[in-house]
This record gives structure tokens, sequence and C-alpha cells, in this order.
């Protein structure tokens, strides 16, 4: 969706274009970066009450040769799992409770930007006249820069399911073409979240169940409990907005590989700081700032995520490093380096 601020019967707007409850593309992880942030827009008991699990284990493991290699060890720092239906809901909840006015479902059709404020217009028909606006989109595509650019024969694909064997917390599975994350949500069920490449997607006819059943065996005894979702896996640095009065954030802003479990830290890091820091009448030094400021989150995480993401399409290479490696050793790099804190 996205956020408008101005004059108007409320100090924010926000317009969110689905219904909610809703199904969404994402590994449903809260990483360790971010859980503070949550945790002061949503109490930790409130997001317990609602089924949102502490995850304090991750994870790997591969198979070659037709054999099974897996390393696991307790997370340095605990994160939070829960579904995108229900944590969305109360996000939104959370900010109509703060005054927010929120239209819903409606779509932002167009953005007018001028020197004293800009014009949002409405599928509905209306419009909302703000002094800025943030794209919190995914993508920021009324944004002036541009859509955040997809990396180019990838796809990402996510399900909930039953009944397949799978690790406790956080677990990775790296395979020829793709990786798969799973972790436990709401409800006794579990997000699958699978990136591929498209050339595997197009081999299986897009048959997603028999490509994930030929990576990870245990599928075959899965009950998926949704239909498969895909979308683009979206790669850039930080992308400069179009204009002074346009903020972006979350994806919208930067994506890193999904590998990372930073997504929806990154996204509430970046409305917690823009927040913290926005200057209405002096727009311009703000996104001066909040540039600084995210290049700066972002200067390990993406290389660190981009490196993972590629590793973890080679099964070989990721076998080879289990062998040699004690888990922490082959571990604690990735956490450390892609932002989560407490690793030594």
């Amino acid at each position: 969706g996205s956020t408008c601020a101005g004059p108007s019967k409320s100090d924010v707007t926000v317009a969110e274009k689905a219904s909610f409850p809703r199904v969404k593309v994402c590994g449903e992880f809260v990483s360790p970066a971010a859980t503070e942030i949550l945790e002061r827009l949503i109490p930790a008991e409130a997001l317990r009450a609602a089924g949102a699990r502490r995850v304090d284990r991750v994870s790997l493991a591969v198979r070659t040769g037709g054999r099974d290699r897996e390393a696991a060890w307790a997370a340095p720092a605990s994160a939070w799992a829960l579904s995108r239906a229900a944590l969305d809901t109360m996000l939104l909840r959370r900010a109509a409770g703060a005054g927010a006015a929120v239209a819903q479902p409606r779509s932002v059709r167009g953005v007018e930007y001028g020197a004293e404020g800009c014009i949002a217009a409405l599928d509905s028909g209306e419009t909302i006249a703000a002094d800025f606006v943030l794209h919190a989109d995914g993508a920021g595509r009324l944004d002036p820069s541009g859509p955040t650019p997809a990396r180019r024969g990838v796809v990402g694909l996510k399900c909930h399911f039953t009944g397949a064997a799978a690790p406790e917390g956080v677990g990775m599975r790296a395979a020829r073409g793709a990786y798969i994350g799973t972790i436990a949500v709401e409800g006794g069920v579990r997000t699958c979240a699978l990136t591929a490449r498209a050339a595997l997607v197009r081999r299986f006819g897009g048959d997603h169940d028999a490509m994930l059943a030929s990576l990870w065996p245990a599928w075959r005894d899965a009950a998926r409990t949704t239909l498969w979702m895909a979308c683009g896996v979206g790669a850039s640095r930080y992308i400069s907005p179009g204009h002074a009065r346009s903020f972006r954030i979350g994806n919208a802003a930067a994506a890193l590989e999904p590998v990372g479990g930073e997504g929806i830290g990154m996204a509430l890091w970046a409305g917690a700081t823009l927040a913290a820091m926005l200057e209405p009448s002096r727009p311009g030094d703000t996104q001066r700032r909040f540039a600084a400021a995210y290049r700066a989150r972002l200067r390990w995480r993406r290389p660190a995520c981009r490196l993972s993401a590629e590793a973890l399409m080679r099964p070989a290479l990721v076998a080879a490093a289990l062998r040699i490696a004690k888990p922490s050793m082959a571990l604690a790099p990735w956490w450390a380096l892609t932002g989560k804190p407490g690793a030594a």
C-alpha cells in the first residue's frame, strides 16, 4: 500500500489495495534485527495471542549423491514467525488506532507531485491531498524513479502446508537451481518459501509440487493448505526517490535476496527510521539523511544475501562446506553479515 501524509481529516491516510486478511508471498520470518521495532508496535503478549512463535533455531540441509546432510545450531538471537495475513492485519489496526485513516480496499492509480504537495488519485475516484507520499507497495511503482527491478530468470513461490517432516525453527535447504525455506506459523501450519530459477520451473511445466518433491523428497507427504503464489524476486541497491516529496521504504527502496530473511525487518526498520527523522517542511534534507542511513544498513546485508543465494543454488558447494566446517563456522558468518544481532 501507500501512505499519504498531509492536510486531511487525518494526518496520515493508508491506502491498501487488498482486503485483509490475505495471503502474501513472503517467508514470514521477522529478523532479530527488527524484533524490538515490532514489539514497540505490537507487544510480545499480543503477538503470542495471535499465534506468533519465537524462533531460536536454524538448520541447513542439502541432498547430494542420494544422501542428506544437515547442520543446525541455536540462533544467537531469537526472531518471530507469523503469517502476513495476521501480521499485516495487526499492523494496520495499530496504524488506525494511532489515528491514521484507512482506505481499504483502495488502489492508488496515480500521483501528481508538486513543489507544495502531492495529489494521490484512488481507484474509487477519490483524491488525497498530501505533503508527501510513502511508497510501501514492494515496488515503488508510482514513484518517478520507477519500480524496483527484479532478478531476471528467478521466481519466488510460497504456500502453506502441513504433514511433511520439516525442521524446527528456520529450515533452509539447498538444491540445484533453487533454495527452500520453511518455518512454522500460527494455526499448526508451516510456510514454504521457494526461490527457483525460471528454467527449473519451466522444466516441470509449472507443477510446483512435483518440482519441490524432486528437490525435497519429504514434500511428497505434504498437504498444502493454500494455493501456490508466485512473484518476481526483487534485487536492487537503494533507489533514490524521483521527487523530493516521495519516499520509498521496504522492497520499494531496496530489495535483498530472500535467503537473508531481512525483508520484513528492513521494511519495519525503514518505516521507524523515516518516522523518526522526517521533517515535513524540509523533505529534501530528510531524503538525504534517510538515503545515507539506508545505504549503511545495506552495506553488508546486500552482498551477503546475494552470495548466500548463489551458494544455496549449488548443493555440491554447500555439501562440501558442511563436510569441512562445524555448523557454527558454516552459519555464523551468514548470521552476522546479513545483519542479525548476537553473533560472536
